[in-house]
């Protein structure tokens, strides 16, 4: 009995030893968003944290999208006309009530948006971040008859900063149902959704 409790205590403790280390060259949100904007990265981690958090959105995807969307600089603008962080057209800023040139208010209209688009597919299952980060980029409308094709990129660029991401980053004051969206459900299957679209 005591050998057997002291291989556990092993185990443990060597599991432990693994996620310290792990998380030794963790950064936070901050200092992640630093390295592309040092002079608004604590005002923009707080935004997204607050947003995502209100949201019931993982933080970490939010950061993928809108890392790429504008690099995190809120004077971006598209040469669609997309404004900010989360470059929200102007009419969709008016719809959402957000002022695209504050950033927190810019980043709650695009975590928002983000998460509307969430809900509006909420059943494609495993199909549901690729369906949303489509309508992100091109428009919910868009998407009648599936995900368009020219949207792939866009996802799956989202998901290769998510996963760098979420191996380089910790964020603190997350709740849990926040961090849903993993590495599984975002891409998984966007083969096999190629290959069916093509038939």
């Amino acid at each position: 009995m005591m050998i057997l409790l002291k291989k556990k205590v092993k185990y443990i403790l060597l599991l432990l030893s693994i996620c310290t280390f792990s998380n030794s060259n963790a950064m936070s949100l901050e200092e992640y968003i630093s390295i592309y904007n040092p002079q608004e990265a604590e005002r923009i981690a707080n935004a997204i944290i607050d947003s995502s958090n209100r949201n019931h959105i993982d933080p970490k995807f939010v950061t993928a999208v809108f890392e790429l969307e504008s690099g995190f600089h809120n004077n971006a603008v598209s040469s669609a006309g997309a404004l900010g962080i989360a470059q929200l057209m102007p009419e969709t800023a008016a719809y959402l009530q957000a002022d695209p040139y504050n950033i927190e208010s810019n980043i709650d209209g695009g975590v928002r948006y983000l998460k509307e688009m969430k809900d509006l597919w909420s059943d494609k299952g495993i199909y549901v971040y690729n369906y949303a980060l489509a309508s992100y980029n091109a428009g919910a409308g868009n998407l009648a008859n599936g995900i368009p094709t020219y949207t792939y990129d866009y996802i799956n660029t989202v998901h290769a900063l998510y996963e760098k991401i979420d191996r380089t980053v910790t964020v603190e004051n997350v709740s849990n149902h926040n961090t849903i969206y993993t590495k599984k459900i975002l891409l998984s299957k966007l083969k096999q959704l190629r290959e069916r679209r093509s038939k």
